[in-house]
């Protein structure tokens, strides 16, 4: 071999470089170079890529609609059946009717004004319908008349029930239980209740509800449990459905340091529309 001579070395192997394939529905699409590849690929045809983590092409929403063939077992043969066949026939044109159809009326509704507000007039009637299933109005119940067991002077029950947040009822918690009677003057189904405790200028003047026992005038009972809160505070209200009075019975209490009496602030009830 003469010195300027050089052997000649083999070129690395460089990868041929083939068409792209179109992708189709559940091809896998390499992370690497983007080839569309066969579901059955571990790598990918084009670059050598593994394909674990590969994006999957989504099947075509319109082909959803069409019926699908079972794929047959390893070495049986499709059984031809007059019956079955018809069947199949029948509910392919089925499909292929109500595809149509619906084709169709997604076309007259996007086409034809008087048909798009009629369908839009119906669809907000039923929501509206829906709604009123599922979404409860609650309005305020006003008392015809309240009266308590026990009070102190100045402090009728009438202040638990006059929207004022600087008055309130006053009552002394011993010997008998502190309650109020609300007389609605009809029957009503109460849901909710806005209530505020205690003396609002000052809290600790006097001992505050922890707990209200309801006794509704079907017999049937709820309790309330009562945060100790200046704040107003909303409550739920169960089992209280034909009902035309309520007990509001004080049976636990939020102790003052220095007070003899419990207070109650404010007390309104929501009843369904």
């Amino acid at each position: 071999m003469r010195p300027t001579d050089q052997k000649s070395t083999p070129g690395a192997r460089r990868p041929r470089l083939t068409e792209r394939r179109a992708a189709q529905s559940g091809d896998l699409i390499c992370g690497q170079c983007g080839e569309a590849n066969p579901p059955s690929r571990k790598f990918c045809a084009r670059c050598g890529a593994a394909l674990v983590e590969a994006e999957v092409v989504a099947e075509k929403w319109w082909r959803r609609l069409l019926p699908k063939r079972k794929p047959l077992e390893a070495g049986t043969r499709p059984k031809r059946h007059r019956h079955g066949s018809a069947r199949r026939g029948i509910g392919k044109a089925l499909r292929w009717s109500f595809l149509i159809a619906l084709l169709g009326a997604i076309g007259v509704y996007g086409l034809v004004p008087s048909f798009r507000s009629l369908v839009n007039t119906q669809a907000t009637s039923l929501a509206t319908e829906v709604k009123g299933i599922f979404v409860t109005e609650l309005t305020p119940v006003r008392p015809t008349g309240i009266t308590a067991n026990v009070e102190s002077p100045d402090h009728p029950p009438l202040m638990a029930t006059d929207n004022a947040k600087n008055t309130f009822w006053l009552a002394p918690v011993e010997p008998a239980e502190p309650s109020l009677v609300l007389d609605f003057g009809r029957e009503v189904d109460l849901r909710e209740a806005i209530i505020r405790v205690g003396n609002p200028d000052d809290l600790q003047a006097a001992h505050r509800p922890k707990k209200l026992h309801l006794v509704f005038s079907t017999g049937q009972t709820f309790d309330v449990d009562v945060a100790d809160t200046p704040d107003e505070q909303r409550v739920k209200i169960g089992n209280s459905a034909g009902a035309t009075n309520v007990e509001v019975h004080v049976v636990e209490l939020h102790r003052s340091l220095r007070g003899n009496e419990v207070a109650l602030a404010e007390i309104e009830f929501f009843a369904v529309r």
